[in-house]
C-alpha cells in the first residue's frame, strides 16, 4: 500500500531552523544580500561575522526605490574592510528577472566558493527562489539567514477597524501600493502537460488582488488557497482568511473551512506556518501527488519568505511544477519596523538534499 506524505518523515530530513545563531562567513565564502528599505535589512550587522577574504554580493532592485538602504549596507561592509566591487553588484529587475540567475551563477563560479550564506529578509519571494536555484546549479553549500521585524503592518487595530466597516475590498489595510502583474522566470517555468487543466496553488496574503491577478492571467480550472499561520501574530491568520473570503467562496469546493470556537471565526482548513517551512514542503508534496496525474500545477509563492523557501524545495523536487509570481509595484510606507530575532537554516548542498528526499518520496508514492 502506498504511504501518505505524513509518513515519509520529512521532518528528520529537512534541516531545522535555529534561533539567533551567529553566522560566520569564512575566507572564500560568499554572503548574498538584497538590501531593501526595511530596518531589518541591516540586521546582519549584529548576527554575521565576516572573516578577511570573504566575499559579499549585493543585489540591487530595479526599479530603484529612494528609501532603499543599499548605500548603508555597502558603506558598512567597506568600513569592515570588505569593499564591494562592481562585479559584486548584481541588478535584479523585479518585473523582468531575465538573466539575473545566470549572473549569480557566473559570479559564484568565478569566486570558486564552496559555501553561500543568503540573507532573505528583504528579498522578494521570486528572488528567493531564483537565488536558491542559482546556488543549486552552482553546486555550493547553502545557509539561509532570516530576520524578523519587531512590528508589521497592518496592525490588529487597523484590521479590526476595517472589518467593522465590512468592506468587500480592503484597500485600507493592504501593504502594497499596486500590482505590476504576473512575473515568471524561464528557470522556474514548466512546459509539462501543456493543454491540460491547470490547478493553481496560491498562498494568501494581505492583498487578494495578488491572487486575482494570477486568476486573470492563467484561468485555472481549480484554485487551492493556502493560508498562513504566524507563530506570534496569530490574529493575522484570521485577517488573511477574511480578506480572501469572497474569493474562497467562489472556489468553495476546493477550499474547505472549519469553525474555530475559541476565536469565533471561520478559517480555511488548508493552512501552514509562515515560519516553519517544513509544513509548506509537506503540504505542497501532498497536493502535488493528489493533482499531478491529471492537472498542470501552477504554484504562486505569495506568502511569507520561508514559505517561499518551501515552495522552492517543492519545485526542485518536481520540475513540472510551474511558478508564476504576482508582483506588487511596491510596499506602503511603514510596512515593518525594528529588527527582531533571526533564524538560520543550513541546507548544505541543495541537490544532495533534493536527491535524498526524492528517493524516499518515490518509494512512498510509487511502490506498492
Amino acid at each position: 500500500m502506498k504511504e501518505t506524505i505524513s509518513s515519509l518523515n520529512l521532518n528528520s530530513m529537512l534541516p531545522d531552523l535555529k534561533l539567533n545563531e551567529k553566522v560566520v562567513i569564512d575566507k572564500g565564502e560568499v554572503f548574498i544580500h538584497s538590501p531593501g528599505f526595511e530596518d531589518r535589512t541591516l540586521g546582519f550587522k549584529n548576527a554575521v561575522q565576516f572573516k578577511m577574504g570573504s566575499i559579499s554580493i549585493l543585489l540591487s532592485f530595479i526599479p530603484f526605490n529612494s528609501e532603499n538602504k543599499f548605500g548603508e549596507v555597502r558603506s558598512y561592509l567597506s568600513s569592515i574592510n570588505l569593499p564591494i566591487q562592481d562585479k559584486d553588484i548584481i541588478e535584479y529587475s523585479r518585473f523582468e528577472p531575465g538573466d539575473f540567475e545566470s549572473k549569480i551563477i557566473s559570479r559564484l563560479r568565478e569566486a570558486r566558493t564552496r559555501r553561500v550564506t543568503i540573507d532573505i529578509s528583504t528579498m522578494s519571494k521570486l528572488q528567493i527562489m531564483l537565488v536558491l536555484n542559482a546556488c543549486k546549479n552552482a553546486d555550493v553549500k547553502v545557509k539561509i539567514i532570516y530576520f524578523e521585524a519587531k512590528a508589521y503592518r497592518p496592525t490588529i487595530d487597523e484590521f479590526e477597524k476595517c472589518r467593522k466597516l465590512d468592506k468587500i475590498h480592503q484597500p485600507s489595510i493592504q501593504i502594497f501600493d499596486g500590482v505590476y502583474g504576473v512575473v515568471s522566470a524561464s528557470s522556474l517555468a514548466s512546459v509539462a502537460m501543456q493543454g491540460q487543466p491547470t490547478a493553481a496553488i496560491v498562498f494568501m496574503s494581505f492583498n487578494d488582488i495578488l491572487t486575482q491577478s494570477i486568476l486573470n492571467s492563467v484561468y485555472p480550472c481549480r484554485l487551492l488557497l493556502i493560508n498562513g499561520k504566524p507563530p506570534v501574530h496569530k490574529w493575522r491568520e484570521e485577517a488573511t482568511a477574511w480578506i480572501h473570503d469572497k474569493l474562497r467562496k467562489e472556489w468553495q469546493e476546493d477550499n474547505p473551512t472549519y469553525y474555530d470556537k475559541r476565536r469565533g471565526a471561520i478559517l480555511p482548513k488548508r493552512a501552514v506556518s509562515t515560519l516553519y517551512y517544513k509544513e509548506t514542503v509537506q503540504l505542497l508534496l501532498k497536493l502535488y501527488w493528489e493533482l499531478s496525474v491529471d492537472h498542470r500545477i501552477l504554484l504562486t509563492p505569495s506568502g511569507s519568505k520561508l514559505q517561499a523557501v518551501g515552495c522552492y524545495l517543492a519545485k526542485a523536487l518536481h520540475p513540472d511544477i510551474h511558478i508564476e509570481y504576482s508582483s506588487p509595484k511596491g510596499f506602503v510606507s511603514g510596512y515593518s519596523s525594528g529588527i527582531g530575532s533571526w533564524w538560520v537554516l543550513d541546507f548544505l548542498k541543495i541537490d544532495e538534499l533534493i536527491s535524498s528526499i526524492s528517493d524516499i518520496e518515490k518509494r512512498g508514492f510509487l511502490e506498492v
